[in-house]
């Protein structure tokens, strides 16, 4: 579906709304028909009265023939071209031609209707949209707040001694307390360490390595982990209930006595 006709479907431009744009001084007019075509055109030249152009004597009869126009790249090149003979001008319709009633260029128009039928599932031209929206609300917010800073200026030049009439509302401070987090190094030798190291021996080592490893016992693993830095010691206990998901420090003390004395 073309453009034209979407903005019709959606009443954001009705039939016989009129478009303009200039060009080099030169003023063209059309109005938009039913389909989303673009039809009565008319020039106005530089000091001189608009006059209707792409009216000609129909081939087949006597009567007057209206051209039409599909889209607005379609329009403004043929009023370009054919009337002021420029034909190596690129020209930008949709940012270009202004819609007369509303007074805005027709990118703005239809930027409006794709926001009323934003799909559900979000794309990034979608996002682009929600960007340039949160930009005209922010410029809006401010052209606001600089007409009331304006108005309490022009209050308290002309009532020196008064108190505003109406109570400036003020937004409470976000608070700037930051948390630093606290990083805690991952240690072998400590009992969650071994924990872990243990379990993914028991998933991936052959059974002799663990077997030589029991065989051993816990003081020559440690021993083996004690080359790295930040050693950690704790002693095991081997009461309690075990707690697996997620595992506590008694439950990894626990697992580490029993692995050894097994």
């Amino acid at each position: 579906m073309r453009r034209l006709e979407q903005l019709i479907q959606s009443q954001i431009v009705f039939i016989d709304d009129v478009l303009y744009f200039t060009f080099k001084k030169n003023s063209f007019t059309g109005k938009i028909a039913k389909g989303g075509l673009i039809w009565r055109c008319t020039w106005q030249k530089p000091g001189e009265e608009a006059k209707p152009i792409f009216i000609s004597s129909s081939q087949l009869d006597s009567q007057p023939f209206i051209r039409t126009f599909e889209s607005l790249t379609d329009w403004t090149e043929t009023c370009i071209q054919e009337c002021l003979d420029e034909y190596h001008t690129r020209y930008s319709s949709w940012k270009r031609v202004r819609h007369e009633r509303t007074d805005q260029p027709m990118e703005i128009l239809f930027k409006h209707f794709l926001k009323k039928n934003l799909p559900k599932e979000q794309t990034n031209s979608n996002n682009l949209l929600l960007y340039e929206q949160l930009a005209a609300y922010t410029h809006r917010i401010e052209m606001l707040t600089s007409s009331i800073d304006k108005w309490e200026a022009w209050y308290k030049q002309h009532h020196p001694n008064t108190t505003l009439p109406v109570e400036n509302v003020t937004m409470p401070e976000e608070s700037k307390t930051h948390v630093q987090p606290h990083a805690q190094p991952f240690v072998l030798t400590s009992d969650s360490g071994q924990y872990m190291v243990l379990h993914r021996m028991n998933e991936i080592a052959p059974p002799e390595c663990v077997s030589w490893l029991k065989q051993n016992g816990a003081g020559h693993f440690k021993d083996m982990l004690s080359k790295m830095p930040n050693i950690i010691q704790f002693e095991p206990t081997k009461k309690g209930e075990n707690t697996w998901g997620p595992v506590d420090a008694q439950t990894s003390q626990r697992y580490l006595h029993n692995f050894f004395k097994k």
